[in-house]
């Protein structure tokens, strides 16, 4: 008498295997569709198709601009997070839908730690106080409201 494995193992071998393979690919599809941004940089994504419609999942992550032409987006990172991005088409279809991971750039920021407290520094080429989320709040809300006066003043006001 044949067993169950005798009849049923090569197929279920072949089941086995072509399900490692889907998994493989679709850690590779997922990795590929991940846009890696750092805080307070923006980066330029050519899109395949035109979009007319930009959504952000999350806008306090990250933002995201159309160019004129339509197959232009430029991504900034705005605080630490992940989120997604969708672009629809002028025919309302999905162009594309990418995650978006947003993250320091850890090879320009120093932080500083006063016990528990902490302040963060962008000393490239000399250390300036800059605002991350986790900072001292009295050194944090000092370096905001410094910030805010600067644009106002740059724009006049």
């Amino acid at each position: 008498m044949r067993s169950l494995l005798d009849v049923f193992g090569h197929s279920l071998m072949v089941a086995a295997i072509a399900c490692c393979g889907l998994a493989a690919g679709a850690a590779t599809a997922s990795a590929d569709e991940v846009i890696d941004i750092a805080i307070d940089f923006a980066k330029v994504y050519q899109l395949d198709e035109p979009a007319n419609t930009i959504i952000i999942g999350n806008p306090s992550i990250a933002d995201a601009t159309l160019g004129q032409e339509k197959t232009i987006l430029v991504l900034t990172g705005k605080t630490a997070g992940t989120t997604n991005l969708i672009a629809i088409g002028p025919d309302g279809e999905e162009v594309i839908n990418k995650t978006l991971r947003v993250a320091s750039d850890v090879r320009q920021l120093t932080t500083v730690f006063y016990g528990a407290q902490r302040q963060t520094f962008s000393c490239a080429p000399v250390c300036e106080q800059v605002i991350s989320v986790g900072d001292d709040p009295n050194k944090f809300d000092a370096a905001k409201d410094q910030i805010q006066t600067r644009h106002q003043f740059a724009a006049g006001q």
